[in-house]
């Protein structure tokens, strides 16, 4: 028997006997370790003999335990399941495992780009059911769509944290919740994520929220196929916070946030609210912040900022009701605190709440405001432990009337 699992037949042991006495005894977590370099055969409880495989590990691991994942490149690989649709390459049937690199100065690198596209491909599925899945601190890339509707590098159905992940340079959508999918995306990037396929390019979004309720913080997406961050079709409500969305002009839909609407899916009894603040749009083909024909109100805005967004920095295009598809101007957004410049304004109709947004009249709004115009800055790299980098772009100056509103305020 291995040595993590018969430590923790003794130690369970042990709490039997002790509850009989009344005394509280807690069994400890192991922990398990890849590398590139490693094999399936070896224990995989040290270092020096690890796993090759994250499914090795997880058949190895239980509730609790930490799976490590050594630095290097990890581009071997067996599919671990398949469906009608889609070949998993590693699919997580176990709750509560924590998936991390094993030092952050190494961060680990997942290249998908030798898997066959007979299929779609989800590099990393979290199953239905699953709960408290997390991830940390590595890089997923290359995963591939070939002449499919689309791919994802994370296909989450289930409950998963990703905290510090980043997906580039594939030609697949990055973070991707549907059906029951629930969890936080802190810290994580994509970018450079489009393809030539014009029908999966159109599907090939940073961030996907379309199931039971997701909060992104301190994330970025640029240069996506379809949009830096979509909720289409979400039957819960979504927070984005401190997100950043920059250069989605790649050819699809090609907004910055696309929060709310259905298309031909079922409209939800209750029409989920999303939280969208202290977020930051420039440079996208379409829209900045854009309300995509919601049946209702599609959220609660503040605190953002948009620059230089070809259709319109916020675009507040609703429905008129679940059962009534006609697009009207929104009538019951909520806008306080933000700051557009070098866009319009869109579909902001009677009883959508405006207040002290920068195209108000008490307000000033120009160049000399704003300590930097570059918004390249959004693509820097991180700070210290995936902190969003300091930048200037679009962040007033102290003497500017805009100081106290937009995505810098706090």
């Amino acid at each position: 028997m291995e040595r993590n699992n018969l430590f923790k037949v003794v130690m369970t042991t042990i709490a039997i006997f002790a509850a009989t006495i009344g005394v509280s005894v807690s069994a400890s977590a192991a922990s398990w370790y890849i590398s590139p370099s490693g094999s399936d055969s070896n224990a995989g409880t040290s270092t020096s003999k690890p796993f090759a495989s994250l499914m090795k590990a997880q058949s190895a691991a239980s509730s609790g335990d930490t799976v490590y994942i050594m630095g290097g490149t990890y581009n071997s690989f067996s599919i671990a399941a398949s469906d009608s649709n889609y070949n998993y390459v590693n699919q997580f049937t176990k709750s509560n495992i924590t998936y991390r690199a094993y030092s952050s100065k190494d961060v680990p690198v997942f290249d998908f780009s030798s898997i066959g596209t007979s299929k779609r491909v989800a590099a990393f599925h979290v199953k239905s059911g699953v709960t408290g899945v997390t991830f940390l601190c590595f890089k997923v890339t290359g995963v591939p769509v070939g002449s499919m509707k689309q791919s994802e590098c994370f296909r989450i159905e289930g409950n998963a944290t990703c905290n510090q992940i980043t997906c580039c340079n594939a030609n697949a959508n990055g973070f991707y919740f549907c059906n029951n999918g629930t969890g936080t995306c802190i810290k994580c990037d994509a970018y450079n994520l489009y393809t030539s396929n014009s029908t999966s390019n159109s599907n090939t979004d940073g961030f996907g929220a379309h199931a039971k309720g997701v909060t992104f913080q301190y994330c970025r997406a640029w240069a996506c196929g379809d949009d830096g961050y979509d909720c289409l079709t979400s039957k819960g409500s979504n927070t984005y916070d401190h997100c950043w969305a920059y250069d989605i002009r790649k050819g699809g839909d090609s907004n910055g946030f696309k929060i709310g609407g259905y298309g031909t899916g079922t409209v939800p009894s209750t029409v989920p609210v999303h939280t969208v603040k202290y977020c930051l749009a420039a440079y996208c083909a379409q829209n900045g912040f854009y309300a995509n024909h919601q049946p209702g109100q599609a959220a609660n805005w503040t605190y953002n900022t948009a620059y230089g967004n070809s259709k319109a920095n916020y675009n507040m295009l609703e429905r008129v009701s679940a059962t009534d598809s006609t697009d009207i101007a929104g009538t019951r957004e909520y806008l306080r605190c933000n700051i557009s410049y070098n866009g319009s304004i869109l579909n902001i109709g009677s009883g959508t709440k405006v207040g002290s947004c920068s195209w108000n009249s008490s307000y000033t709004c120009t160049a000399d405001d704003f300590q930097s115009l570059d918004a390249t800055q959004m693509t820097k790299s991180r700070g210290s432990n995936g902190t969003l980098p300091s930048i200037t772009f679009m962040k007033p100056t102290s003497s500017s009337d805009l100081v106290n509103i937009g995505c810098y305020a706090e």
